[in-house]
């Protein structure tokens, strides 16, 4: 019967469930003789930018200012040989490649904090002076829009940004354009979209308040602020204008607040703002990058954030008390534990995600001489199919379609990944005769009970309902790698039940659902309908006085003792009352129930009534009062 069936769109409730994110980790390695090394920036291709440092457990400019700058592409790591290797900071990476970041200090005996920007291209450098003396680069595009903002840390606040200017530097121009910032304020910008939208804050004169900006060509706007804290920033930008960054509250006043928290968030374009959340364990987070599709990377910690806010992820060694994270699907996970070949890491910080998912960071990654810091790169698991079921419909695929399905009837689930393949009933799957509950590695549960099984594919599964309530819904759910470990079951489908739900097989299912009923002469066995009805085989019309039978699926309860699923052993009739018209005219009965050697196949057997026209006439067959749809026919002559 597998040949006859074919998708009805005919729905049924089902849930979703998102799933849990998975990539691919690439070690960058690091350069000879500095072992510890920190990811910054990442590409749209790819590229990755960053630095490595001479301390092997160090590997943050803080704690080793002696580091190198170095460019990942095309799987492999360079030193970038800047002129001056005390203390580069690369923090963008564009396509080309172009690399832009500063050298860079800070010294907190004096209170002082000084960065000198360079670009890098192909060997050549350059430090691009005038409104771009002191500014630290942070994000680069395509086009070559770089965005970035001044340092200057005073004794007055303990804030990299004090009296900062945000700024838009362009790299085949060499111009640099000041951002405007609220009256009386400064400016910093921390990322820029591939459409030149701009990501920062404004900060007030004493440098104690952040409130978070966007740039448009060149107007900003201000953002809002997470319900219960004082302070914000934007991180970066997609090219929708969604912007990611941290709320937080932070006294500027003290090198280490220990009453300071953050939040990681979300700058919605319909001027809301998301709280991203927190991993568990952890009290702190914030939100380094995003891309086009929505998804977040960025820092959950176990303790509170400090003066240098975000850009701790960039000048720290990669500590223990920092976890990477993604934001995505509305839930926030932790990387370490998204990894399929991520044996012996521990990932500390994601600083920058591209469009294709790819995520840059730093970790720790157990070598033979112990935990080694290292960047990493990585690229995303494409999600398996997802198991779902998208309609159930009666086996006879009759149009209108027979939504409900009832005691012992022969249903169709249509959906995706149901099974591994396609796999049929076979002498060695029919054991006691009775039907197998799992075929091909596939079940199916209609609640607590597995039903029987006919045919299972990826698209398509027939099989068998069980003893059902006489209305109502049933939830019926499909099983993949069914009695394993690593079963899988599709949403819940809530499907609707009947007393009844009868409906004729067909020697032909036609678009418009005026099909031919599956019918013989009950005698001879002889194909009933019009001539031709199907090429290699011989139909006759039925006449006056012949003696049919007529075979259907959802009829409801019989007189059967048989377990359902069972094959049949014999006649059984159906319990409920029935009526059988042709062409609108009473229908003498012999037999209506189970069609014997089967499971879930009923068949009537009747006698052709005089006077009817010839032609192809209606054949109802009506159980409980629930009739089986009025488009089918049989052929009269």
């Amino acid at each position: 019967m597998s040949s006859q069936l074919m998708l009805l769109a005919c729905f049924v409730s089902a849930c979703s469930f998102a799933q849990t994110p998975q990539f691919t980790i690439q070690d960058l390695g690091a350069l000879p003789n500095l072992p510890a090394c920190n990811a910054t920036g990442l590409s749209q291709a790819g590229n990755v930018t960053g630095y490595c440092a001479a301390g092997e457990a160090a590997g943050g400019i803080i704690s080793d200012p002696a580091t190198h700058g170095f460019l990942y592409s095309n799987g492999a790591l360079t030193d970038l040989n800047l002129p001056a290797q005390s203390t580069p900071l690369p923090m963008a990476v564009n396509d080309t490649p172009v690399v832009a970041g500063a050298f860079f200090g800070i010294n907190l005996y004096d209170f002082t904090g000084t960065a000198s920007p360079f670009i890098e291209q192909d060997g050549s450098f350059i430090t691009p002076g005038g409104k771009m003396q002191s500014v630290l680069p942070f994000a680069l595009n395509n086009a070559g829009q770089l965005a970035g903002s001044s340092i200057s840390l005073g004794s007055e606040s303990i804030n990299l940004f004090l009296n900062s200017a945000a700024v838009l530097y362009t790299v085949s121009t060499g111009t640099t354009t000041v951002l405007p910032a609220p009256s009386g304020q400064g400016a910093a910008a921390f990322g820029i979209s591939s459409n030149g939208t701009v990501a920062g804050a404004s900060i007030s004169g004493n440098g104690n308040t952040f409130n978070p900006l966007l740039w448009q060509n060149n107007a900003f706007q201000t953002l809002p602020i997470l319900s219960g804290y004082q302070q914000s920033l934007a991180t970066s930008v997609n090219d929708s204008g969604v912007a990611a960054g941290l709320a937080f509250d932070l006294d500027f006043n003290e090198i280490g607040d220990p009453g300071a928290v953050s939040h990681a968030v979300l700058f919605n374009t319909n001027g809301t703002v998301t709280d991203l959340g927190l991993l568990e364990g952890t009290t702190n987070s914030m939100a380094l990058g995003i891309n086009n599709s929505g998804t977040v990377v960025g820092v959950s910690a176990t303790a509170p954030i400090d003066f240098t806010l975000q850009l701790a992820a960039y000048l720290y060694p990669a500590l223990n008390i920092y976890r990477a994270f993604v934001y995505s699907n509305g839930k926030m996970y932790d990387l370490s534990s998204s990894l399929t070949n991520g044996s012996g890491w521990t990932l500390s910080y994601a600083t920058a995600i591209n469009n294709a998912g790819q995520i840059a960071g730093t970790g720790i990654v157990q070598g033979p001489n112990g935990g080694e810091q290292h960047g990493f790169l990585l690229t995303p698991v494409a999600a398996p199919p997802v198991s779902t079921i998208t309609s159930v419909a009666g086996a006879g695929l009759s149009v209108p379609g027979v939504t409900s399905i009832s005691d012992n009837g022969l249903f169709t689930i249509f959906g995706t990944v149901l099974a591994s393949a396609t796999t049929g009933l076979s002498s060695g799957t029919v054991v006691n005769n009775q039907l197998p509950s799992i075929l091909g590695g596939t079940c199916v549960e209609q609640g607590a009970t597995k039903l029987g099984l006919f045919f299972v594919s990826p698209t398509q599964i027939n099989a068998l309902a069980a003893n059902l309530p006489a209305s109502g819904t049933v939830p019926v759910s499909v099983i993949t790698n069914c009695g394993t470990a690593n079963e899988v079951a599709t949403p819940v489908a809530n499907v609707q039940v009947a007393a009844a739900a009868p409906e004729f097989l067909y020697f032909v299912l036609n678009a418009n659902g005026q099909d031919p009923v599956a019918a013989v002469q009950s005698l001879t066995g002889a194909y009933v309908g019009p001539s031709r009805l199907v090429p290699g085989a011989t139909f006759t019309p039925a006449h006056a006085g012949d003696f049919i039978t007529a075979y259907g699926v959802g009829w409801g309860p019989t007189t059967s003792t048989d377990p359902i699923g069972t094959l049949a052993s014999t006649i059984a009739s159906l319990t409920d009352k029935y009526t059988l018209t042709l062409g609108g005219v009473p229908v003498k009965v012999s037999y209506a129930g189970l069609s014997p050697d089967s499971a879930g196949l009923y068949q009537i057997n009747f006698t052709v009534p005089s006077g009817l026209a010839a032609g192809n006439q209606p054949l109802v067959l009506t159980v409980d009062g629930i009739a089986s749809p009025s488009q089918a026919y049989l052929t009269v002559d």
